[in-house]
């Protein structure tokens, strides 16, 4: 008779080999049961050197459930816990992550109003610059008029004139302020800048005035002869003098007076500024749109 053909092991498919226990068996337990059997073993070993008798029964499986249970509660405590600071770390995250932007929003904000300011600084300088520039203007213009009404100290090259009345003369022969009068305006025609007459410099409100036989200028009296400093052009002015109309008049009346009359070049002079006269009546004059009258006009 034919014999049973024989069934493989622990249910296993014929010719294969059972299955190892750590692959079969969960890994946790393995684990435990393993680690449990080396310290029983490792105690028993102990047991027998000292003569004892060995426990040769294996671990109870309550006391392996045990362990299994509190390994489980440690590992749920340690989840829940990690859980926990992983909520607390993602809202400290988020209120780490709105800081930021609120400082960025301030940031921006003061971004902003540093690029007003600086647009203000800009404008402010720029009208800064505008008035100095304009000052720079007014100061140059101020010095020209100081300048050209004798309220301004001068220097350059011109000519020295002396006149003075005729030896042994007397009486209307004598020089007197209508004389210098002429002879200063046939000097503003021939190009003359600047002039001062025995170191009183004249201005638009200068006058030669007679006090007896004596001349009286910016209210100081001057003694003959009388030396008149004229900065301008040498080389021109003793040619404009003489053919100028004004000039023609003045020589015309030296010559039939006598006056003893001379010019020659001066090099580089230096003429003072003329005292400044406080005015007791004249004033500013402001912009005014509507009609103005001097005293004794007819109203319209």
């Amino acid at each position: 008779m034919a014999e049973a053909p024989t069934l493989p092991r622990s249910g296993t498919p014929d010719g294969e080999r059972p299955l190892p226990e750590h692959v079969t068996e969960p890994l946790l337990a393995l684990i435990t049961q393993r680690s449990l059997d080396a310290d029983y073993e490792h105690v028993a070993a102990r047991r027998r050197a000292l003569g004892h008798d060995v426990d040769t029964h294996p671990v109870p499986r309550r006391t392996a459930g045990l362990v299994l249970l509190v390994f489980g509660l440690l590992v749920t405590v340690a989840a829940v816990q990690t859980s926990r600071n992983a909520s607390a770390n993602h809202a400290s995250r988020e209120s780490l992550i709105e800081q930021i932007d609120l400082r960025r929003q301030d940031v921006s904000q003061l971004q902003q109003q540093l690029d007003r300011e600086q647009s203000q600084v800009r404008s402010i300088q720029t009208e800064l610059n505008g008035v100095a520039t304009e000052r720079r203007a007014t100061q140059a213009r101020l010095e020209r008029l100081q300048v050209r009404t004798g309220f301004g100290a001068v220097s350059g090259p011109g000519v020295q004139v002396s006149v003075n009345s005729a030896p042994g003369s007397a009486g209307s022969e004598l020089v007197r302020d209508s004389d210098l009068t002429l002879l200063t305006d046939a000097l503003w025609a021939a190009g003359a800048e600047a002039i001062s007459v025995n170191g009183q410099r004249l201005t638009v409100l200068s006058a030669f005035r007679n006090v007896g036989i004596g001349i009286l200028v910016n209210s100081q009296p001057i003694n003959p002869p009388y030396l008149f400093s004229v900065v301008g052009n040498p080389d021109t002015l003793p040619a404009n003098l003489l053919s100028s109309s004004v000039g023609e008049k003045w020589y015309s009346l030296k010559d039939s007076l006598g006056f003893r009359f001379d010019v020659h070049n001066g090099g580089t002079m230096s003429l003072p500024a003329a005292p400044e006269q406080r005015l007791r009546s004249a004033e500013v004059a402001t912009p005014n749109t509507g009609h103005t009258r001097t005293q004794g006009d007819s109203a319209p």
